[in-house]
């Protein structure tokens, strides 16, 4: 027995049968206070077991509770990191660990392994999310990483397109679908005059009422003339070709929808 004091042989006693304890083999040390065999037992049994050491967890030490068993703080262990798990200690209610198919995880490493990633900064999301509710867009955001692909700025009305599995800012979506209008360089959206062009280099397209003679601005319907990359009217071809001695192309437009 760890030596508590020295007693007279008529007070070394069991502390709570209060038996006289003939010898030191037949006394152990409990929490400062000695017991007989059959008080040291139920002693113990009172209280709770690590499940890390198999050792007691005395009133002194902290218990931590996991995976419906008792630990003493320093032998709750993450099982990626083996690295003791720190609890909180600012009153928190919220435990230091996670628990995810019989395992436990310190928070960094649990938010590492399990939880989604940030397409635009490929951290772990752990609240608040942003996602397409149509599924047309994959994967999650913070709410403060999710913006226009290319400019980075967000979308106050929460409205956004999709191009290439990537969001963008209705400009920037047009820029990469090629449909903003040749003539006054806004997004096309709906009726569309689309050249011959889009298809083999330039990628015309304009909005209806913006596709019109370069020289005179008279509207073009089906049939137009393409001269240094211009669009132009018969009548004002004509006079290209003559004064210029040069010949232009004669084009079909297509008319649709983006």
């Amino acid at each position: 027995m760890d030596r508590v004091g020295d007693f007279h042989a008529e007070c070394f006693k069991c502390t709570r049968c209060r038996n006289t304890l003939d010898s030191a083999r037949h006394a152990h040390e409990f929490e400062g206070r000695i017991y007989c065999d059959k008080d040291y037992s139920r002693m113990r049994r009172r209280l709770p077991t690590c499940a890390g050491c198999d050792g007691s967890i005395h009133s002194d030490e902290t218990t931590v509770y996991a995976l419906g068993q008792t630990w003493h703080d320093h032998h709750l262990q993450c099982y990626h990191c083996r690295k003791p798990i720190v609890q909180p200690s600012n009153g928190s209610s919220q435990p230091g660990h996670v628990e995810k198919n019989g395992r436990i995880y310190c928070s960094a490493d649990f938010a590492d392994l399990f939880l989604p990633k940030c397409r635009g900064c490929n951290k772990p999301v752990e609240k608040e999310a942003v996602s397409a509710q149509d599924g047309k867009l994959k994967g999650k955001w913070h709410t403060a990483c999710f913006g226009c692909h290319t400019c980075q700025r967000p979308f106050p009305d929460k409205s956004f397109y999709v191009y290439g599995d990537a969001p963008y800012c209705r400009r920037h979506y047009h820029k990469m679908n090629k449909s903003l209008c040749k003539t006054c360089d806004e997004p096309i959206e709906g009726p569309c005059a689309q050249t011959i062009e889009v298809k083999i280099l330039r990628g015309w397209r304009y909005h209806p009422n913006c596709f019109s003679c370069s020289e005179c601005r008279t509207p073009l319907t089906d049939v137009y003339y393409n001269f240094e990359n211009k669009a132009y009217c018969e009548h004002d071809i004509a006079i290209i070709q003559r004064t210029r001695n040069v010949r232009a192309e004669r084009r079909r437009t297509f008319f649709g929808k983006v």
